[in-house]
C-alpha cells in the first residue's frame, strides 16, 4: 500500500468518525428537545387544570368569577414577566452550555456507558 492510498484511507476513516460523532450529537440533542417538549406539554396540561381550579374557588370566595378571572390571569402574567426578564439567565445559557458539552466534550472511546 502505498502513501497516497494509506492517506486517502485515513481521511475516510475521520471522515466517518466525524459523521458518527455528529449522528449521535444529533441524536442526544433531538432527545433532550423532545423529552423536553413532552415535559413542558405536561407541565402546562396540569397547570391549566390548577388554574381552572383555583379560578373557580377564587370565584366562589370572591363571590365574583369575573374578578377571579382576572386575578389568576394577573399571577400567570407576572409569572410570565419574571420569566422573560430572566430569559437569558434561565434558558439561553443554560441551552448554550448543553451544546457545547455535546458538541465540544472528548468522549472516552474505552468507557462503558451504563
Amino acid at each position: 500500500m502505498d502513501l497516497k492510498e494509506s492517506v486517502r484511507e485515513y481521511l475516510g476513516l475521520k471522515t466517518d468518525a466525524f459523521k458518527l460523532g455528529l449522528i449521535e450529537n444529533l441524536t442526544m440533542v433531538i432527545n433532550q428537545l423532545l423529552v423536553t417538549i413532552v415535559l413542558i406539554l405536561t407541565l402546562m396540561t396540569a397547570l391549566i387544570f390548577m388554574a381552572a381550579g383555583v379560578n373557580k374557588w377564587l370565584g366562589l370566595v370572591l363571590d365574583n368569577q369575573v374578578m377571579a378571572s382576572f386575578i389568576t390571569g394577573g399571577f400567570f402574567l407576572l409569572i410570565f414577566l419574571v420569566l422573560f426578564l430572566y430569559r437569558k439567565k434561565l434558558f439561553v445559557n443554560g441551552f448554550v452550555r448543553l451544546f457545547s458539552k455535546l458538541f465540544f466534550e472528548e468522549k472516552d472511546p474505552n468507557a462503558r456507558e451504563e
